[in-house]
């Protein structure tokens, strides 16, 4: 068999369609043709059809990954789980895999750390609520751990606790009921800094502080 034609698809710039004597072969990106060096005129066997077929389906996970990868961060878990739902092959998602981490475009620890900071410039959150979250998203518990303790180890967790506890005062005192209620006050702000991922040892002292604040009795 011989290559005697090689043209740009019309609808998809990038790539090609190869005629194999006159009759259509197969629909191939520009960076296959380059890498397997495929020219009009040359022959072309099975051996080589196979090695087309391979190489097509790695540059078509290679391609979803960085796609995935243009939209957000994500984690190793993440793109993986996205690349098996498209049935691609593992071995080539492996591949994918190995190099992206190598070229550090895939990175769950600086996701991890990024992920935190990110949370943390949104929203008060604390440690357990940020690890349940990277657990969620694949990152390994001790990846997610390690990017805990150095993030947070620069973050004071009762001030962020008290600003959280503040605006959740400022939000159930607008929306009336039972806000005046200290007692059942107290419990809701309780569940909902513990549902913030703050531990006792913080909640404790920054409930008792906020609800006897002069800031918020005046509100």
């Amino acid at each position: 068999m011989r290559i005697t034609r090689i043209e740009n698809q019309q609808r998809r710039p990038g790539r090609k369609n190869i005629y194999v004597d006159g009759q259509f072969l197969a629909g191939v990106s520009a960076e296959t043709l380059l890498r397997l060096g495929l020219r009009t005129g040359d022959e072309i066997g099975p051996e080589k059809v196979r090695e087309i077929t391979r190489l097509e389906e790695y540059l078509r996970a290679k391609s979803a990954a960085l796609r995935l990868l243009s939209v957000r961060p994500r984690t190793v878990s993440e793109i993986r789980s996205r690349l098996l739902e498209k049935e691609l092959p593992g071995n080539d998602i492996d591949t994918v895999i190995a190099e992206l981490s190598a070229s550090r475009l895939l990175d769950d620890q600086e996701f991890a750390r990024t992920y935190i900071r990110d949370a943390l410039a949104h929203r008060p959150a604390g440690e357990a609520l940020l690890r349940r979250k990277l657990l969620l998203l694949g990152v390994a518990r001790e990846t997610a751990d390690e990017a805990i303790r150095e993030t947070l180890g620069v973050v004071d967790a009762r001030a962020e606790a008290a600003r959280a506890a503040h605006s959740y005062l400022r939000r159930a005192k607008r929306a009336g009921g039972d806000a005046d209620e200290n007692r059942k006050l107290r419990a809701r702000l309780v569940a909902f800094l513990g549902r913030r991922g703050f531990s006792w040892s913080v909640i404790e002292p920054v409930v008792r502080e906020a609800l006897s604040s002069p800031e918020e009795d005046a509100q």
